[in-house]
């Protein structure tokens, strides 16, 4: 089963979404501007740097109302509504920015990053080649485009994307464990496990490089190491249900399969989404001969991500071996 971006759901770099102090906007943007507008969007801009998105939006809400053609209100307006996960209308507001101003660089990534939260890989790799046309020296722009070439699996294209954005950023901890993501994808585990520990040493907080790195231990048959990551990410996260079911599949395929019972449960309780959850938890009731309980937890897994079915029978017929072999 693929690694796929640890940025396919929330976690961003603050560089990704481009929001600019009210002082660096271009000056045509700022001859064009009213006071009332002015003073609106430097107020939410306070209310974003602090969090507080619907407070942003209130205002910039407000900025439009008083210049309607500002290309930068519609940008920021953008990124607080990204933030509330409201990606269909931070793509409307965007692309109204970018309706206003078509070299407006920081709109075309933004757009691409909503985009790609969206699925829409092909619309995040055609803004962020936009993005990079405008300005080849913005690190975001590649950070993002990488992003969207592995989640079409093209992991070269995207180790390509993401070591120029390294070399334009060194200093984000996310782009080296996305890095690590794509080497992994293509075999290469030590450069995988050296990326995730740049990750960590950046910001040792960062608990998916934690989990990043244990599934790079693992495919090296470094299990201990694994489980060292692994609780490190849950205790760093422990409402966090990927970490439990990631522990959940090493202590299965380490043969403790009560511990790794615990742990799948517990990832469910935590996500009764997480499909490959199930899969594991299913696969630890098979090798212990419960095949009818097995089955449910197969269908559950299944009726959840049907494109886990290649992974899955594979799964099973390992498993089947495994318990053949110790007959």
């Amino acid at each position: 089963m693929k690694r796929t971006s640890i940025l396919a759901s929330f976690i961003i770099f603050q560089s990704v979404l481009c929001w600019l102090p009210l002082a660096t906007a271009t000056a045509q943007q700022l001859t064009s501007r009213s006071a009332t507008a002015i003073s609106y969007i430097e107020r939410g801009g306070v209310w974003l740097a602090k969090g507080e998105w619907e407070q942003a939006i209130a205002d910039y809400d407000l900025a439009i109302a008083s210049d309607p053609n500002l290309a930068y209100g519609y940008n920021s307006r953008g990124v607080a509504r990204w933030r509330l996960k409201d990606y269909e209308r931070a793509v409307a507001d965007f692309t109204r920015a970018i309706q206003l101003d078509p070299h407006y660089a920081e709109a075309y990534v933004n757009r691409g990053k909503a985009r790609y939260q969206m699925g829409d890989l092909d619309g995040a790799i055609s803004d962020s080649a936009r993005s990079i046309e405008l300005d080849p020296k913005r690190a975001s722009g590649w950070y993002v485009r990488g992003l969207a070439r592995g989640g079409k699996e093209d992991y070269s294209g995207a180790l390509d994307d993401l070591e120029r954005a390294i070399k334009l950023n060194p200093r984000e901890a996310e782009i080296f464990s996305n890095r690590g993501v794509a080497r992994l994808n293509l075999g290469d585990t030590d450069g995988a496990i050296s990326d995730q520990t740049c990750a960590i040493k950046l910001n040792h907080d960062f608990y998916q490089a934690w989990i990043e790195r244990g599934a790079a231990r693992r495919v090296k048959g470094d299990f201990d190491g694994a489980l060292a990551d692994y609780n490190q990410a849950i205790a760093l996260a422990p409402r966090y249900a990927p970490a439990w079911a990631d522990r959940g599949a090493l202590r299965k395929a380490k043969g403790d399969l009560d511990r790794a019972e615990a742990d799948l449960s517990r990832a469910i309780e935590l996500n009764p989404d997480l499909a490959v959850a199930w899969a594991h938890r299913g696969l630890a009731q098979l090798l212990q001969g419960r095949e009818d309980k097995a089955q449910q937890y197969f269908d559950r897994c299944l009726a959840l991500n049907k494109n886990l079915k290649p992974w899955l029978d594979q799964s099973i017929a390992e498993a089947k071996r495994q318990i053949v072999s110790k007959r």
